[in-house]
C-alpha cells in the first residue's frame, strides 16, 4: 500500500476542488451607443455566438453584446469597439499583441444585438455565429464558415458568402445595378425577391437544383450551369453552391 503525507492529501484535494471553478464559465455584459449618421459602415468580427442586427430611425449605433468564457479569458481577450467618423469597427476577440495560445484558446463566445441606421452598410465576418440581419438598405458583404446567414426587409448591393451555412435574402425593393453575390458551398441559398426584379442570373452548382417562381429565359446551359435572364435581364445575380439547391420566390 502507497501511504501519502496528510499535508500531501489535502493540497491534492484543495487543488482538484479549485480545478472546476477556476475553468467555470461566466458572462460579462457591454452596452455601448455610439452618435452617427445614416450612410456609415458597422464593420464586425467575431468568431461563435450569434449576430443579430435591426436598422432604426435614429442617428445611432446601440451595440449590446454579452461575452461567454471563464473569467481569466474574458480579461485577457477583448472586445473592442472603435468609431471613426460615421463608421463603426467591432473585433470580438482582440489579443493585445502576440499570443502562442492555440485558437481554441483565444476565443470568447460572443452575442450581439446591434442597431444601425436604416440607411447603413455592413461588413461582417465570422466563424461558426449566426447573422440574422432586417430592415437595413445599403451595401452587404458578409463572410463565414459554418455560419447560417439571413438578411430580411433589405435594399442594396449583397455578397454573402458561407461554407455549410443556408443564406436567405428577402429584398424590400430590387434596384437596377444592386448585385448579387451569393455562394455557399453545401448549404442552400433561398432568395425572396418583387415580382418585377430584373436580372441577368448565372447559377453554378455541381449537385444543386435551380427553382425560380420568376420568369427565366435559358441563354445557356451546362449541366448544372445555367445562365438566364429574369423579367427581361438587369442587375447581375450570381448564385454559386456545391450540393445546395438555390430557390428563387416572390
Amino acid at each position: 500500500m502507497i501511504r501519502m503525507p496528510v499535508t500531501a492529501l489535502a493540497l491534492a484535494a484543495t487543488l482538484a476542488a479549485a480545478a472546476p471553478a477556476a475553468a467555470q464559465r461566466v458572462e460579462e455584459r457591454v452596452d455601448r451607443t455610439i452618435a452617427v449618421q445614416p450612410g456609415g459602415t458597422l464593420t464586425l468580427k467575431t468568431f461563435s455566438g450569434e449576430v443579430r442586427i435591426t436598422g432604426t430611425d435614429r442617428s445611432e449605433v446601440v451595440i449590446r453584446a454579452v461575452r461567454r468564457a471563464t473569467r481569466e479569458r474574458l480579461d485577457r481577450i477583448q472586445l473592442e469597439i472603435e468609431s471613426s467618423g460615421n463608421d463603426v469597427r467591432i473585433e470580438a476577440n482582440r489579443r493585445p499583441g502576440r499570443s502562442r495560445d492555440n485558437e481554441n484558446n483565444n476565443v470568447v463566445e460572443t452575442d450581439f444585438e446591434i442597431e444601425v441606421p436604416r440607411q447603413y452598410n455592413l461588413d461582417l465576418t465570422t466563424f461558426s455565429a449566426p447573422v440574422v440581419a432586417s430592415g437595413i438598405s445599403g451595401r452587404h458583404e458578409i463572410g463565414g464558415f459554418s455560419s447560417s446567414v439571413r438578411l430580411t426587409d433589405v435594399t442594396g448591393p449583397i455578397e454573402a458568402r458561407t461554407f455549410s451555412g443556408t443564406i436567405r435574402i428577402e429584398a424590400r425593393e430590387w434596384r437596377d445595378g444592386d448585385a448579387l453575390d451569393v455562394k455557399t458551398f453545401s448549404g442552400d441559398i433561398e432568395l425572396r425577391l418583387p415580382e418585377g426584379a430584373r436580372a441577368d442570373l448565372e447559377f453554378n452548382s455541381f449537385s444543386g437544383d435551380l427553382t425560380s417562381d420568376l420568369p427565366l429565359v435559358l441563354q445557356s446551359r451546362r449541366g448544372r450551369n445555367v445562365r438566364a435572364s429574369m423579367n427581361g435581364g438587369g442587375t447581375r445575380m450570381e448564385l454559386r453552391t456545391f450540393s445546395g439547391d438555390a430557390t428563387i420566390r416572390r
